[in-house]
Order: C-alpha cells, then sequence, then structure tokens
C-alpha cells in the first residue's frame, strides 16, 4: 500500500507546480478511466475465489465478456504493481487539476469585469484594525460591477473609514473596487493568489464608500467579538493582550515584530500560530476531562445499561472540545486540517477493522490534501504531518526514562524529523529549539488547560485568574527575550543550501531515527551535522555583474552585484498603512542570497515609489554608503549623487550619467541616472528621467557590445523618446510597472518606439522579477515567472 499512498500524494503534488492545466475534457477522461480501472482491480481482488466459482452476475464469465478490455487491464492491474501505482498517481492528477479549474473559474477576473462595484453582504471573522489601515472578509450576497451581476463568493477589503466600526456578522453595503488577487512575483515574497484559491476568496480590493451598516446578531462571531473587547479593557501588558488574541481567537495582527523575531531566534513561532498543536492539545485536554467524567458516571450508574453507551466518551469529548475551539479561533484551515487528523487518528477506534496508526496517517493526509489539493503548497500541512509521523515512529521505542527525559528525547525526536522541512521552508534553524519547546509547549499546554476556566470567571466579571494569566505571559515573554539575546550564535542560517544537500541531510536524520545499529546513528549525525557548514555560494568572476529588477509594484528596486560588492537603486514604495515593498520584497532576495551589507544605496531622487523603503533598509542592514538627497540615520556615509561621477568595482564600470541639475526643473528630472558596464554587456538605468534629461545624457564612456536599458518613468509617455533610443541602440528593454495600474504604464506607444527599433522588452507586472547577468557573450536576462510559474498566477 505504501506505493500506492506516495503515488496519490505525488499527483496531487505534481498539479500544484505546473504552469499551465490541462484541458478539462482530458482530466475528465483520465479521471474516468483511471477510476474505472482501479475500481475493477479492487473488485477483482475482492472476489477473486467468488470469479471460479460463478457465484453472481457481478463475478460471473458473463460479466467479464461485457467488459473485457477492462477487465483485461485489471488483470494486469493485479498482476504489476507498479502498473497500480501509475493509475493512482493519473486518479490524484485529474482530481487536484480539476479542482485547480473549479478554483480558477471563480477568481474575480478584472481584465473582463469592470472593477467599481456595489458589494452588500456579511462581515466573517474580526475585522484587522491597524493604525492606518483596517482589513476585513465580507461574505457577498450581491454583487453588480458596472451593470453586470458578478458571482462572488467571499471577497477581502481593506479600508480607512474611521467611521466604518464593524464586527463580525454585520451587513453591510459598500462601493469598493476589485482586482484579481495578485502578488509581486519574486523570491520569497507572499503569494496572493495562493493564499485567496485556499481560503475560498474571490477577490481583493478596498472601500470607496460607504452605503449602510446595519447590525446583525451571530453567536459565533459575536461571542469571538465580545471577547476580543473584554481582552482589550483589561490592565494587562499589550505583549499578553497580543498573546491572548493570538491563543483564544486565532487574530496574530496585533503581535509585533519584536516578539515574531524573538520567536523565530528561539524556534518557537509554532506556539502562537493556531495549528496542530494547539488543536492536539485541546484534544488531549479534551480526552482527559471526559475520562475524568465517564469514570465519575460509570461508578454513579454502576451495573447499568447506561455504562455501555459511556464507552466511547473521552474520544467523543475530545473531538466536541478541539472542534469548539477551531471555531472560536477563526476556523483557518491549518485549524480545519488539524480536527480532521484528529478524527481520522481518534475514530480509527470505532471501526472492527483497527487500522494501525501508519493507515490512519496515510487516510488523514490524504483525505486532506483531496479537500485542499493545494494545501500541499504550504509549510504548516507537511510540518504537522511530519510531527506526527516522527511520533509515531518513537512509539516502536520502549524507554525505562523518567517523563522529563523522556520529553527531551521527544522534542530531538521531532526537531531531528522537520530539520530538512526547516531548511526548504525558512532557510533557518534554531539549535536551542528543542531545549526551549520542552517548557514552552508546556506552559502552553497547562496555558490552553486555564483558559476555560479563566473565561468562565470573567463571564462573572471575575478578572483576577486572567491578570495572573497575563502576569506569566510577561515572564514568559522576558525569558524569550534573554534566551534571543544569549543565543544568537545558536541559529544556523542557510540561505543558499543545494538541494542534493538537502537531501543528504533528511537522509541522515531519517537514519536518526530508524532503530538501526549505533554505528549508522554515528554516521547519519556526522552527514547531519553538515548543516554547520552550509556551502559559500560562487562568487561572480571579475567584470562580471549581475541585476535583478525586483517586482515592487508601481515604484523600483534594482540590485547590483559584482564580485565583491553589492549595491541598491531605489527601494520601492512605503504607505500610510504600513505596508512597503523594500520588508515585501525587497528583503526577501536579500535574505535568500545572504547580503546583510550593502556597499552603496541609491535613491534616485524623492518620489515615495523609490524612496519609500530607505527607513526600512536602515534598519534591515548595514549600509555603508547613500548617494542620495535624503538624509540617512547619522551612521551612514552620505552624498547626492554627483553628475559624471565614476567609479569601478572588481573591473566593472559604475557612471553616473545624469547632467548638471536644471534649473526650474520636476522632482523626476533630478533623477540619479546610473550606467553599469564592461565590455561585453551594459545596463543603463534611467529611474524617473524624462525627455529633457535623455537629450543632455553625459556620454558613456564604455563602449558594450550589447545594452540594455531600464526604461525611464515606469514606460510613461514623457520619457525614452525615439531619438534617445537611435543614439544609445539597446537591444532589450525592462519596465518597472505595477499590474493594471491606473496609469495606464507603460504606455502604448513607448512600446511603439520600443518595438520599432527592434528592442525585445521585458515587463515586472507580467514576467515578475528579472535577472541580467554579464558574460562574455554579452547580456543573458531571465525571468522569475518563467521559471517558476504556477496555474494560479
Amino acid at each position: 500500500m505504501l506505493i500506492y499512498n506516495i503515488s496519490y500524494v505525488a499527483g496531487v503534488v505534481c498539479v500544484s507546480y505546473l504552469a499551465e492545466l490541462p484541458q478539462q475534457v482530458w482530466l475528465i477522461a483520465a479521471l474516468i478511466y483511471s477510476f474505472v480501472s482501479l475500481l475493477l482491480a479492487t473488485g477483482l481482488v475482492l472476489n477473486n475465489q467468488q470469479i471460479s466459482a460463478g457465484s453472481s452476475f457481478l463475478t460471473s464469465k458473463r460479466y467479464f465478456l461485457m467488459l473485457k478490455r477492462f477487465a483485461y487491464r485489471a488483470v494486469l492491474l493485479l498482476q504489476r504493481r507498479w502498473l497500480v501505482a501509475v493509475h493512482v498517481f493519473v486518479l490524484s492528477f485529474s482530481v487536484a487539476a480539476l479542482h485547480g479549474h473549479l478554483l480558477l473559474a471563480e477568481l474575480f477576473d478584472d481584465t473582463v469585469t469592470p472593477r467599481k462595484c456595489l458589494v452588500s453582504g456579511v462581515v466573517t471573522g474580526i475585522p484587522k484594525i491597524a493604525v492606518n489601515s483596517n482589513r476585513l472578509l465580507l461574505l457577498v450576497d450581491e454583487a453588480v460591477c458596472g451593470e453586470v451581476n458578478v458571482d462572488l463568493n467571499k471577497i477581502s477589503l481593506s479600508y480607512y473609514y474611521p467611521e466604518l466600526a464593524v464586527q463580525a456578522g454585520d451587513k453591510i453595503q459598500v462601493q469598493v473596487k476589485l482586482k484579481t488577487p495578485r502578488s509581486s512575483y519574486s523570491y520569497g515574497t507572499f503569494d496572493a493568489g495562493l493564499w485567496a484559491l485556499n481560503n475560498g476568496v474571490n477577490a481583493t480590493g478596498y472601500v470607496r464608500e460607504v452605503l449602510s451598516i446595519a447590525t446583525s446578531f451571530s453567536a459565533l462571531q459575536g461571542l469571538r467579538h465580545q471577547l476580543k473587547r473584554w481582552i482589550s479593557r483589561q490592565q494587562i501588558s499589550d505583549s499578553a493582550k497580543a498573546t491572548l488574541y493570538a491563543l483564544i481567537l486565532g487574530d496574530k495582527s496585533a503581535i509585533s515584530d519584536l516578539q515574531w523575531q524573538q520567536m523565530r531566534s528561539t524556534g518557537t513561532v509554532h506556539l502562537l500560530v493556531v495549528s496542530g498543536l494547539h488543536v492536539g492539545i485541546m484534544v488531549a485536554i479534551g480526552w482527559w476531562i471526559f475520562f475524568v467524567i465517564r469514570a465519575l458516571l460509570r461508578r454513579l450508574f454502576a451495573g447499568s445499561g447506561f455504562c455501555a453507551a459511556l464507552l466511547y466518551l473521552p474520544e467523543v469529548g475530545a473531538l466536541s472540545l478541539s472542534l469548539g475551539y477551531v471555531f472560536l479561533a477563526g476556523g483557518s484551515l491549518s485549524t480545519q486540517r488539524a480536527w480532521l487528523m484528529a478524527l481520522v487518528l481518534i475514530a480509527g477506534n470505532w471501526l472492527k477493522l483497527k487500522p494501525n496508526l501508519w493507515q490512519r496517517w496515510w487516510l488523514a493526509l490524504i483525505i486532506i490534501i483531496s479537500w485542499q489539493p493545494l494545501s500541499v503548497m504550504q509549510p504548516g500541512l507537511w510540518l504537522s504531518f511530519v510531527a506526527v509521523a516522527s511520533l509515531i515512529c518513537l512509539q516502536g521505542y520502549r524507554s525505562n526514562s523518567g517523563k522529563w527525559l523522556v520529553l527531551l528525547k521527544s522534542q530531538i525526536w521531532v526537531w531531528l524529523a522537520l530539520l530538512p522541512l526547516l531548511l526548504i521552508y525558512f532557510q533557518q534553524v534554531s539549535l536551542l529549539s528543542p531545549l526551549v519547546n520542552i517548557v514552552a509547549i508546556s506552559f502552553i499546554s497547562l496555558l490552553l488547560l486555564l483558559l476555560l476556566p479563566v473565561l468562565v470567571f470573567g463571564f462573572f466579571k471575575v478578572e483576577f485568574p486572567l491578570q495572573l494569566l497575563a502576569r506569566a505571559l510577561d515572564y514568559f515573554w522576558l525569558v524569550l527575550e534573554n534566551l534571543e539575546s544569549s543565543a544568537a550564535g545558536l541559529i544556523v542560517s542557510v540561505n543558499t543550501l543545494p538541494k542534493a544537500l538537502v537531501l543528504l541531510i533528511a537522509l541522515s536524520c531519517l537514519v536518526l531515527l530508524l532503530p538501526i545499529g549505533k554505528r549508522m546513528k554515528l554516521v547519519g549525525l556526522c552527514a547531519a551535522l553538515l548543516i554547520l557548514f552550509p556551502p559559500v555560494r560562487a562568487p561572480l568572476q571579475p567584470a562580471q555583474f549581475k541585476m535583478t529588477l525586483i517586482d515592487v509594484g508601481q515604484g523600483l528596486a534594482v540590485l547590483i552585484e559584482t564580485r565583491s560588492h553589492t549595491l541598491l537603486f531605489d527601494t520601492g514604495a512605503a504607505y500610510d498603512s504600513g505596508f512597503n515593498y523594500f520588508t515585501a520584497s525587497v528583503e526577501p532576495l536579500l535574505s535568500h542570497l545572504a547580503i546583510d551589507t550593502l556597499d552603496l544605496l541609491v535613491i534616485s531622487h524623492t518620489d515615495n515609489d523609490h524612496s519609500g523603503g530607505l527607513l526600512a533598509a536602515q534598519k534591515s542592514l548595514q549600509i555603508k554608503k547613500l548617494d542620495s538627497e535624503l538624509q540617512g540615520d547619522g551612521s551612514i556615509d552620505h552624498k547626492t549623487c554627483q553628475s559624471n561621477e565614476r567609479w569601478q568595482w572588481d573591473q566593472v564600470s559604475f557612471h553616473y550619467r545624469q547632467p548638471e541639475t536644471i534649473a526650474k526643473t520636476n522632482n523626476n528630472n533630478k533623477s540619479c541616472v546610473l550606467e553599469i558596464a564592461t565590455e561585453q554587456c551594459s545596463l543603463l538605468i534611467m529611474a524617473d528621467a524624462e525627455r529633457k534629461i535623455e537629450a543632455l545624457l553625459l556620454p558613456s564612456r564604455q563602449r558594450s557590445k550589447q545594452k540594455v536599458l531600464v526604461v525611464g518613468h515606469h514606460g510613461s509617455n514623457t520619457s525614452t523618446a525615439a531619438a534617445f533610443l537611435k543614439r544609445e541602440k539597446f537591444s532589450d528593454a525592462l519596465v518597472s510597472n505595477a499590474y493594471n495600474n491606473r496609469y495606464g504604464h507603460p504606455h502604448p506607444l513607448v512600446l511603439a518606439r520600443l518595438k520599432a527599433h527592434n528592442i525585445q522588452v521585458y515587463r515586472t507586472d507580467l514576467q515578475g522579477s528579472i535577472e541580467l547577468q554579464s558574460s562574455a557573450e554579452g547580456c543573458s536576462i531571465k525571468s522569475y515567472k518563467n521559471r517558476h510559474k504556477r496555474y494560479w498566477w
């Protein structure tokens, strides 16, 4: 059965990596064929003895004459296990791909449907409240876009109206502007499309006008809202409030960046993200509570038939209590998956067949990925299942050790099992994590156990127990803070770990977990320790540079790397909501490349879409020099970019080609214009410079074989004049602009001029981040989206 289970999972995983989905007609045909073939094969297995006896029509020779072809296929399936596995793969592949078609059909298409809509619906979940921007989820009753009724189920809206004091369950009517869920296409960025498909969100947008709000009663949503209000009124610390919001309501919006950093450093992020751990703890708490209740009831009703009905009371009580917690915490996908896994594992005790733990584990995994195929793209799914699998493995060992030693062993066991996944998904692991989690998980378990009586006391306006709980949480955060500061050297970061090495470490961890000899375990331990010596990324050669035009929406951010130097040209925009593109798109790429120091940061001019991320960059990176009109934080060597300034890094030439300052000009024409060049390849970054500056550009000092342009002002018609293109003779042009932006960039006339000069155009809105690397042949260009495209992009 193992090969069939793996085949089913592999089929679902393969679909999630497709750039395009196969046509539905072929998928339906493959689904029917594989299902019927497997059904016949299963029938032959179950009725193998009856076939020869001819005991019924379905097992008679006449039946097989009627379905001769399918029966022959079934016989082949019985004889060849690999053929069964292929059919199982085709079955799961077809199911997952058809599910993908259904999800895509429900998405709002902003290229066809008018974006300005009148929407009415019910607020679901607790709205996320921030300083300058709030967000809510709306279950749509009716949506009219233009004059067309649009079928929408759920939309995510941001709003900036303080008077829109809505709560879960309220019915509202609003004027909105919608778009297809989309995010930047760059390494490590949040995938809004994947999030929307997984959460049933058809569109995202913002509220333009509030027309009506009607308060509506919802028992569950009202309870969640009242709990949050009650906690917010308590005289306790903000960190304690944020923790209680996260653990009780699944609301992580109040957790500060500092708290997230402390949890990442100590390997305890999972403690405040309500998921399988918390649901599992509630299952255990519920089982013990109802086990005690069953024992008491059996004593009270000893000898009566009522006792027989109490046989499965602990299991039913555990599932009921944990299900209530899932709903209270918002019913996120991760908690739903965890509860479903608990249901399958526990319900196995009620079946006559009594499947073993591994059979239940595989069944839970197959049910979940069949229900939500795209959940295979979420780290939480694999982290949960691998953790449970490691504990199932541990069940095979008997130990006479004390309880604390058993806890330590189980934590190290789970940590080793999760190590490869942590390396793949998060590129860092905390060596302190197993020790910290022994205490931390015990603390969170006790906290969840005490929450129910604390909430009951709160209902009767007795708030002293909550204040004691908050004081304990303050000490918890104090301990994490001290651990973070004292154990900084125990965090291993592996930003560019090769897949082959990850596989070797995974196999090494498997060797450590298997019941084999000590010598083999020692070999596995030595191999796993390779994590402490990650390979260094191969440096560029002298006279070679690499450029990444990062997808930052309607803004600009260009990363330049030479053999031993790094330059960042602009940082993207920042907004009043707190969102900034440096943190969202630039920082993940720098982290992936293990870059924490910039030799030079250039801010071309003061427009927000170019300079907005400066503050975030100064907090995140060590910056040696800053060329900008804006001031640094005082610790950075600062000046403005000087016309005709030239320097050389690793035999790569850098040249500011903008003319001297022009009187009475706009801010765009104050942009720094930087050329990076070798004999084979040159790149000219125009920032927002317009035609006036293009005509006055200083001549280049480098004659390169191939010249590439980063188009000025995001493709606005104010830039990229025909005379400029004719003079410079570019082979390729790169445009940094947002998808479906309100400015209409890049302008059709600009695209026409580029085409007229036989210039190949690359756009971040269509292709994501664009990478250029110089070589002896010239400039090679490739895009992130073309290399990593998924069918929902």
